[in-house]
C-alpha cells in the first residue's frame, strides 16, 4: 500500500484526474501568456474573454484537482506556516469589506478566492517536480518571448507618440509590460536545459525580452535587473555569472556618474509626492485601513492617481497595519525559504524573482490581491513555488521515518 506521503504522479491517475490535471497546465500556461495577448478594460483589468477562459481552462480544474483524493493538495498545504500566513493575510482582506466603500463587494470576493485557487491550483499541479516546472516555466516563457519580440518589431515601424513600447491587454502600460517582460527573462536564466536548441531558443527569448524592457524605458525595471543579475552569482554558481555581475556593476557605476537624459529627463515620476499623500490616507485610518478594494484618489499636480504606486503603502492604505505586517512576514518568509532551497531549480526561480520583486513593487503595480495582472507573477508566484518546497521536505521527512 503507498504511503499517505508520498505525492501523487500524474501518470498514476485516474483517466478523468488525468485530463483535469493537464488542463490545468494549460490553464497556468494560459495564465501567464493571456496577460500578454487578451485585450483588457478599464485600468489594464483583464478583459471578460481572459476572465471566461480562466474560469474553463484554470480555476475549474483546480478546484477539481486540489480536492481529488481527499483534497490531498489543501492537506499537504494546511500544516505550512506560510500557507497560514497567506489565508490570514486573504482572511482580513474578506473581513475588511465589512467596512469598505467599494462599490462591487462581490467581486473582491472573487479576486481573493482566484489569488487563493491560484496559489492551490499550483501546488497541485507542480507537486514540486522540477521537470515539470521547468518545462512550464519554459513553454509559458518562450511564448510571451515571441511576443515580445513581435511588439519590438511593430514598434520599430509604428512607435508609440511618447517614445516607449507597450504591449497589449494587462501589459498595455510601459511599467506593467517592462515588469512582466523581465520577471520572464529572470525565470528563463535560471532554467537547467541540457538539449542544446532548448538552450539556445532560451537565449534568444532573453535577448527579446531585454530588448523589449530596454525599449520601455521604465527605470525602475532596468535597477530591479541589475541588482538581480549583480546579487545572482549568491545562489547562481559559475564564472559566468559573476563576470555578468562585475560588468553590470561598473556600466551601472558609469551610468550614475554621467547620468544621461535617459534617466533623468522624467524626474522622479511624482512618486515621492504619491507616497506622501499616501501615508496622509493611511494616518486617517491606520488599523483597518479602508477596505480591500476601496477606491481611493491621490491628488498630485492636479492629476488624479488611482493607487499609490507602491505595494506596501497600498497594503497599508486598503488593510492597515495589520494588512501590512502580513504582507511583510509573507515576503520575509518567501525569502528565507528561498534562501535555504538556492541549489534547486525552484530556490534559484524564487530568490531571483524575490530580489527582482522587491524592487520593482516599490514604484509600480501594487495590486496584489487583484484580479490575474502581472503583479502575480511576482507576488504569488515565488509563494507558490516556496510552498512546492516546503511541502517537499515534509513529504521527504515523513517517509524517512516509515
Amino acid at each position: 500500500m503507498r504511503s499517505r506521503a508520498t505525492p501523487l504522479k500524474s501518470d498514476v491517475l485516474p483517466k478523468s484526474l488525468s485530463i483535469g490535471h493537464s488542463l490545468l497546465g494549460v490553464g497556468l500556461a494560459w495564465l501567464i501568456l493571456g496577460m500578454v495577448i487578451m485585450p483588457a478594460g478599464v485600468s489594464f483589468n483583464p478583459g471578460r474573454a481572459y476572465q471566461t477562459s480562466l474560469v474553463v481552462l484554470l480555476y475549474l480544474p483546480a478546484l477539481f484537482v486540489s480536492f481529488s483524493f481527499g483534497a490531498r493538495a489543501w492537506r499537504e498545504l494546511w500544516p505550512q506556516p506560510l500557507f497560514r500566513v497567506f489565508l490570514v493575510l486573504l482572511a482580513w482582506a474578506l473581513l475588511s469589506l465589512a467596512w469598505t466603500q467599494g462599490a462591487h463587494p462581490s467581486s473582491e470576493v472573487g479576486r481573493l478566492a482566484s489569488v487563493l485557487i491560484f496559489v492551490v491550483g499550483w501546488h497541485a499541479y507542480a507537486e514540486d517536480d522540477a521537470r515539470r516546472i521547468s518545462q512550464l516555466l519554459l513553454g509559458a516563457g518562450l511564448a510571451v518571448a515571441a511576443c515580445a519580440a513581435y511588439y519590438c518589431i511593430s514598434f520599430i515601424f509604428v512607435p508609440m507618440d511618447d517614445g516607449r513600447i507597450i504591449g497589449q491587454g494587462t501589459i498595455a502600460t510601459a511599467n506593467y509590460a517592462a515588469a512582466l517582460m523581465g520577471v520572464v527573462a529572470l525565470w528563463l536564466s535560471q532554467l537547467e536545459l541540457a538539449d542544446r536548441r532548448w538552450s539556445v531558443a532560451r537565449y534568444v527569448g532573453i535577448a527579446a525580452l531585454l530588448l523589449f524592457v530596454g525599449l520601455t524605458h521604465t527605470r525602475g525595471v532596468w535597477l530591479a535587473l541589475a541588482v538581480t543579475i549583480v546579487a545572482m552569482p549568491l545562489w547562481q554558481p559559475g564564472r559566468a555569472h559573476r563576470w555578468l555581475a562585475v560588468v553590470l556593476a561598473l556600466l551601472a557605476a558609469a551610468m550614475l556618474l554621467r547620468p544621461t537624459a535617459l534617466l533623468t529627463e522624467r524626474g522622479t515620476s511624482l512618486r515621492p509626492e504619491l507616497f506622501t499623500q499616501a501615508l496622509h490616507l493611511i494616518a486617517q485610518h491606520p488599523f483597518r485601513g479602508l477596505g480591500q478594494g476601496a477606491p481611493i484618489t491621490l491628488m498630485v499636480n492636479g492629476a488624479a492617481y488611482t493607487h499609490t504606486h507602491n505595494l506596501l503603502t497600498q497594503v497599508t492604505v486598503e488593510l492597515g497595519l495589520p494588512g501590512l505586517l502580513l504582507t511583510v512576514a509573507l515576503w520575509l518568509m518567501i525569502a528565507w525559504q528561498g534562501w535555504r532551497h538556492r541549489r534547486s531549480l525552484q530556490g534559484r526561480v524564487v530568490l531571483a524573482i524575490w530580489v527582482y520583486a522587491s524592487i520593482v513593487l516599490q514604484f509600480d503595480m501594487p495590486q496584489m490581491l487583484d484580479s490575474p495582472r502581472p503583479a502575480w507573477l511576482l507576488i504569488w508566484l515565488p509563494m507558490a513555488l516556496v510552498l512546492g518546497m516546503t511541502c517537499s521536505d515534509r513529504l521527504k521527512s515523513a517517509n524517512s521515518l516509515h
